[in-house]
């Protein structure tokens, strides 16, 4: 084989090649990353679901925190209340029972 028909089988062998190279290529590997990109892009989609699920859950666990600190403020404001009155009930109690009566000496 002559030089010019060797230059010229590698020049066909490089034009053809490359194109069935690439082809090859895409059908090895660009298929399967199409579909790979295409769940990556759902998995992505399904953790930004998450993600929002979490912190509307999280607002609503502070809120609930909130509320249930609230409520515990207000139990104890009455907790005082009832105890002041019942001081001031056991005082009324103290003052209006009868005088304790000496008892009489009827033993002598």
């Amino acid at each position: 084989m002559s030089t010019r028909a060797l230059g010229l089988a590698v020049a066909l062998g490089v034009l053809v090649g490359g194109p069935l190279g690439a082809g090859a290529g895409w059908i090895a590997w660009g298929r399967p990353a199409g579909t790979m990109a295409r769940q990556v892009s759902a998995l992505e989609s399904a953790a930004s679901q998450v993600q929002g699920e979490r912190e509307h859950l999280h607002r609503e666990l502070a809120e609930i925190v909130r509320e249930r600190r609230e409520m515990t403020a207000t139990a104890e404001q009455l907790r005082a209340q009832v105890d002041a009155q019942l001081r001031r009930l056991e005082a009324l109690s103290e003052e209006l029972a009868p005088p304790a009566a000496s008892a009489p000496d009827t033993l002598r």
